[in-house]
């Protein structure tokens, strides 16, 4: 039985270290590769490149990973940049929005992991909160300090989703974000929140359409044995073959 092909896009970095006279790398989560490959897929890394290429790659892989990273850029939903506002890789937008508009016309699978929930948003005319602590309401601890490979918070999940099929009404999550999905985009629904409102997860409302998108990032959960994420990426695999 063939295996399903899940493209990863990388994200870049300049090497840190100057062992390579600052040389671009492109890299993604080795628990990302790890989640996929311990659910049968073959994971495929896709380098940031020149949009027109977006449906060369789309017609190679079964499914597609967004990955975290950077904000994305406001430009792309129509907003001037704020002061609180982290660094941003527009090629990188412009690249995981073309992929993921061709990815939905051949109605493959994603699953997207807090900045790819964040983009994928956006892709399909949707807003966010470039940051949610100026805006000047109580919110929960969204960015914690202890290890990411332990839970933070809770969230609630809505009954009728894939989410709630696989993890149930309830669940405690970590977390790593500044930003958050404010105007919901296209043919998207929310099927999870957390205590003080920010959007947690988001699907299709397309029958047809598999989109598994989560604020949290349940790669990093791998680290600690986390039999629940694991779940998330078999999910998204069987559903690719």
């Amino acid at each position: 039985m063939n295996r399903a092909i899940i493209g990863i896009v990388t994200n870049e970095i300049n090497d840190e270290l100057e062992i390579l006279s600052n040389t671009q790398i492109a890299y993604t989560p080795i628990d990302t590769i790890s989640g996929i490959k311990n659910a049968g897929g073959i994971p495929f890394l896709i380098p940031i490149g020149e949009k027109n290429l977006a449906r060369q790659y789309a017609n190679i892989i079964d499914g597609l990973v967004l990955s975290g990273g950077q904000d994305v850029s406001p430009l792309f939903y129509g907003e001037e940049p704020l002061p609180e506002l982290k660094k941003t890789l527009p090629t990188r937008d412009e690249f995981e929005i073309a992929l993921v508009k061709e990815i939905l016309k051949q109605q493959k699978p994603i699953f997207a992991i807090c900045r790819g929930m964040q983009l994928l948003n956006v892709a399909l005319g949707g807003t966010l909160y470039q940051d949610i602590y100026s805006l000047g309401k109580h919110t929960l601890k969204h960015l914690q300090e202890s290890h990411p490979k332990y839970t933070s918070h809770s969230i609630k999940i809505e009954n009728d989703s894939i989410l709630n099929n696989i993890l149930g009404n309830n669940t405690t999550v970590n977390t790593l974000h500044h930003q958050a999905i404010k105007d919901l985009g296209i043919n998207l629904k929310i099927t999870a929140l957390s205590s003080d409102g920010f959007i947690e997860a988001v699907e299709s409302t397309i029958k047809e359409q598999y989109i598994l998108a989560v604020q949290w990032h349940p790669e990093i959960l791998l680290q600690n044995n986390h039999k629940e994420s694991q779940l998330l990426f078999n999910d998204f695999v069987k559903n690719c073959k």
